[in-house]
């Protein structure tokens, strides 16, 4: 999840100065496809695609708005209204609200506990996965948001678009219009694209948010239940524009890892972090030769890993797509014969040698294309070759896979001799023939 801090009682980011930059923001029409919505609490589907649901309701497209939790927490220090009556008061003005922009839309309540979605993510992705049953317009909350539940949607719902490989996923922005700066944007940066609302679409959009009473007026006079969203927020949501990330996830991006080298040489903690030489460590462990011929590691980092894979292998060929990540690995390796570090990104770009060994260590997750990804290990692993593959477990939301998925995809075709399986992390081996050490090394004939 991101890092970002902010508190919805504070001015924020003033409306006017967005005007600019969003006049150069590129529309885009709404494709002809059925409407699925995920918003993280009542309210969400309105502010961030209240317009959307609306235009797509007009064309006649089947609506359907999923709503992960109750939104029960949205005034914790309240001493007028209990979470349940909170939870009941905003079902029946997300009802309202859906009603006033989609009337026969679907609405369906998942009731998963608000603030703690995070712990749920692979639940919503499941839950995603299952209604697309068809291809569709996959909506939900932009994955860098701010908000620990609404980054947990975004990335759930990126997840069944990827896995089931019939939907088609826009992201709004709901928090970041609040906390991000115009001028050095990391919204824009994304480079998202708007859908005008036109009269009707803004008049529906204002009376939906006009549902939405406990939200944008105080539940009493008494402390704690003063408005969540204030009058400087909800000029972001009269616009008559509404702004969707539609572009793949972050890491895919060119610049991503450079910028994550650019505010520090090692932005993961790979050699200071108990947990991460640990975790090589049983990487190491888990080879089941001694000694290999030719190895090929991706997403080698600043070299930790290629180092140690050095000392048991006549060769290594090490990529990397950041620039910096080239020179650290470059330095580090410097001393280290039969050791070739290349700025490279994968699966674009694949080396057409084939290798006795592929180590694939938190890489395979940022892959957006995953059965490409799987074809070319497949390619280039040699006959008798081993594939290592190891992948942090939690959601993040620039993996636009699950550590499950990735191995799933690169052990097709493999028979796995050995998996490491921790809450934390995945670690697979697989080879073609599925030789046992004991044997393959003499203790058995």
């Amino acid at each position: 999840m991101t890092a970002v801090r902010f508190d919805h009682m504070d001015q924020g980011t003033a409306e006017h100065r967005w005007a600019a930059p969003l006049a150069a923001v590129p529309r885009t029409p709404v494709p002809a496809l059925p409407l699925l919505v995920l918003a993280a609490h009542p309210d969400d589907e309105t502010l961030g695609a209240g317009g959307l649901i609306h235009a797509a309701a007009a064309a006649g497209r089947d609506v359907h708005v999923v709503v992960a939790t109750d939104g029960e927490a949205s005034h914790p220090s309240s001493r007028t209204a209990r979470p349940a009556e909170l939870a009941r008061i905003r079902r029946s003005e997300v009802a309202a609200a859906v009603g006033a922009l989609a009337p026969g839309a679907r609405l369906t309540f998942l009731g998963l506990p608000d603030g703690r979605l995070v712990g749920f993510a692979d639940q919503l992705a499941e839950t995603m996965a299952s209604l697309l049953d068809r291809p569709a317009l996959v909506v939900a909350p932009w994955e860098r948001d701010g908000h620990p539940d609404h980054e947990a949607c975004g990335v759930a719902a990126r997840r069944a678009v990827t896995a089931g490989s019939t939907g088609t996923l826009w992201q709004y922005p709901i928090w970041a219009w609040h906390w991000d700066d115009p001028e050095h944007s990391q919204l824009l940066a994304a480079s998202p694209a708007g859908m005008e609302l036109g009269a009707a679409g803004r008049a529906a959009k204002r009376a939906a948010l006009g549902c939405h009473v406990s939200q944008h007026r105080p539940l009493s006079p008494q402390p704690g239940d003063e408005a969540v969203l204030q009058p400087g927020m909800l000029a972001h949501f009269d616009r008559d524009l509404e702004v969707f990330v539609t572009d793949q996830p972050a890491a895919a991006r060119p610049d991503y890892f450079d910028a994550l080298y650019a505010e520090r040489d090692d932005p993961w903690g790979l050699a200071d972090r108990f947990y991460e030489t640990r975790k090589r460590s049983l990487l190491l462990a888990a080879l089941p030769r001694a000694r290999f011929g030719s190895a090929f590691e991706p997403g080698c980092a600043s070299g930790l890993l290629t180092a140690e894979l050095a000392q048991r292998c006549s060769s290594v060929l090490a990529w990397d797509g950041a620039a910096r990540a080239v020179e650290l690995a470059r330095a580090r390796l410097a001393d280290q014969r039969g050791v070739r570090v290349e700025q490279r990104r994968i699966p674009a770009d694949w080396p057409a040698s084939r290798f006795d060994l592929i180590v694939l260590s938190e890489v395979g997750y940022y892959c957006t294309d995953l059965a490409l990804l799987a074809g070319r290990v497949a390619a280039g692993l040699a006959e008798d070759g081993v594939l290592v593959s190891c992948h942090w477990r939690h959601a993040a939301p620039d993996h636009p896979h699950t550590a499950e998925q990735v191995h799933a995809a690169v052990g097709t075709g493999l028979r796995r001799i050995a998996t490491h399986r921790e809450d934390d992390f995945l670690l697979d081996v697989w080879t073609r023939g599925g030789e046992s050490v004991a044997r393959s090394t003499g203790v058995l004939p």
